[in-house]
């Protein structure tokens, strides 16, 4: 790893907390890895669930051949960096990770395509009980790149890189419902009160409405999140901050802290 790159690094992860798209997070990805001495790095957001639940989003400062054929031959989701980041919140090499034989040969040929000869992996845990998590992956074409002495602070800086970068996209993530979902302080009140566990009856007996209504507002808003269900759409709310647990602050559509007993 280069000389000094620790200020560089704590530099890019200031500027990313006010990116403004996802081009410009992939700019400072690229200055990221190259402050490291990576050759290629890739960010991974994903909720792991049943095929219906499952979404990923990519920031990618690698040839995104690498993915996109992991992706076409359906192995994304197990991967083992995806799987090791779900189970696990300490940086980790590649090469200490364990992996299925029924997919290692496969994995190992096609890392070998894109020089994938050295890596590490950086899971990216949310503070909250989100069920979004991240990964940050490094790689190098030098065997053994990413062991030795140093890599006790590498782990610190590349630990502080991947929350940035996580932070980055649960905001980009949060922004884009508020924008196409129209979520207003009623919906919150529903997806708080669904994601606590309470039936219909009950909600409806709190809210002093019928439980057909209640119904046929959470179907309007399941439509207007995309989402395919009303547990998905409270789980939604919660890995993007607009509802927590109770007592504890949420962001309102408007950004504004509220408490989440609305």
């Amino acid at each position: 790893m280069e000389a000094g790159y620790v200020d560089g690094v704590i530099e890019i992860i200031q500027r990313l907390a006010s990116a403004p798209d996802a081009p410009s997070a992939v700019e400072l990805l690229h200055e990221a890895k190259r402050a490291i001495g990576a050759d290629q790095a890739l960010f991974v957001s994903f909720v792991r669930g049943d095929d219906a639940s499952e979404s990923f989003r990519f920031l990618l400062a690698c040839d995104p051949r690498w993915c996109l054929e992991y992706q076409q031959q359906g192995r994304f989701s197990q991967h083992p960096w995806l799987l090791y980041a779900a189970r696990n919140s300490a940086p980790a090499r590649a090469s200490d990770i364990a992996r299925p034989r029924n997919t290692q040969q496969g994995q190992d040929a096609l890392e070998a395509r894109f020089a994938v000869a050295s890596a590490c992996i950086v899971p990216a845990h949310p503070a909250t009980g989100s069920s979004r998590l991240g990964v940050l992956g490094l790689t190098s074409p030098c065997p053994g790149y990413f062991d030795g002495a140093g890599f006790s602070i590498f782990k610190v800086v590349a630990r502080a890189l991947a929350r940035g970068l996580h932070e980055w996209w649960i905001r980009q993530i949060r922004e884009e419902f508020v924008r196409t979902a129209r979520i207003v302080s009623e919906d919150l009140q529903l997806l708080r009160m669904q994601r606590q566990g309470l039936s219909t009856k009950e909600i409806a007996r709190q809210m002093r409405t019928k439980p057909a209504a209640i119904d046929s507002r959470f179907q309007r808003l399941i439509s207007r999140m995309q989402v395919p269900n009303r547990k998905a759409a409270a789980r939604v709310a919660a890995d993007y901050g607009w509802i927590w647990s109770r007592g504890a602050p949420c962001f309102t559509p408007r950004g504004q802290c509220a408490l989440s007993g609305l």
